[in-house]
């Protein structure tokens, strides 16, 4: 029997860089994360042998790479048994390497439903824990609510998102910016982390409590990404920012015209362009 299940993309409402640990150069962060209603299909069932087929995405990820699987075998180190094989297929709708942790909430996702599956009666600590061995993302994605992410993603307070009154949408340029990259080039330009971006103490959507220390020199190195963020600021955006390390813009709007008008303008040039809501996916 094939369950079905979906996991929801997130933006980076404000990302900030505080600081990195010299021993293992793992960076501190703090950041507002909310999982919007863009998401992957998993169709998961019991198999003879473990694999994971990912379709909608140019590269192609061998089984024992694809983030799924290490959270398979992460699982199974924790609980110390032996659990069943599954066939795992992935209907991708998230853009990879775009900043929005379509990975990281495949995982996620995979995780609370072998738990519920093979009735493993792991409580969110449990998976968290699990969660926080196999990537920085993925204990957000375990919560699936808005939540300031700190450290290297391990504290997650859940937050209550105040009404925007604004429109949202999200544009990828289709330009894949490494994470690693990112960070190198960040830790070459601000070697202290010291930027200029303050975390807010109360967020509203202030534009000022909107920010991401990565814009700067991802704009730098990808100077295309930077053009498309002043062409939506051209057609009227109130705020543009850049989601995770890169490259999708989310365009903020004071009006439902304007985001229309961005949609109907830049669907013409990408694949994914469409009005997003700060909520998951049933």
């Amino acid at each position: 029997m094939i369950s079905t299940i979906y996991s929801p993309a997130k933006i980076n409402i404000f990302l900030k860089i505080e600081g990195r640990d010299k021993a293992s150069g793992m960076h501190f962060l703090r950041s507002l994360f909310a999982p919007i209603d863009i998401c992957d299909k998993l169709e998961i069932e019991e198999s003879s042998s473990f694999s994971v087929a990912t379709n909608g995405i140019a590269e192609e990820i061998p089984t024992e790479k694809n983030i799924v699987f290490k959270a398979y075998s992460a699982l199974r180190t924790y609980i110390g048994k032996e659990l069943p094989e599954f066939s795992v297929k992935i209907e991708k709708s998230i853009p990879t390497g775009a900043g929005l942790g379509g990975g990281s909430s495949n995982a996620a996702a995979f995780l609370k439903f072998v738990n519920e599956k093979c009735k493993l009666d792991l409580s969110l600590t449990q998976l968290i824990e699990i969660a926080s061995k196999i990537g920085s993302d993925v204990p957000f994605f375990i919560l699936g609510k808005p939540a300031i992410v700190s450290g290297t993603g391990e504290k997650i307070e859940t937050v209550e998102l105040p009404e925007s009154g604004k429109f949202f949408v999200l544009v990828n340029p289709e330009i894949h910016v490494d994470t690693k990259l990112a960070y190198s080039l960040f830790d070459k330009t601000y070697p202290d982390c010291g930027t200029s971006n303050r975390v807010p103490e109360n967020f509203s959507w202030k534009k000022e409590h909107i920010f991401n220390d990565f814009e700067e020199i991802v704009f730098s190195e990808f100077p295309a990404i930077a053009e498309v963020k002043t062409e939506l600021e051209t057609l009227g955006a109130h705020k543009v920012f850049m989601s995770g390390s890169g490259s999708t813009l989310v365009a903020m709007t004071e009006n439902e015209e304007t985001a229309r008008k961005i949609v109907a303008e830049f669907s013409k040039k990408f694949k994914t362009v469409r009005r997003i809501t700060t909520t998951t996916c049933k």
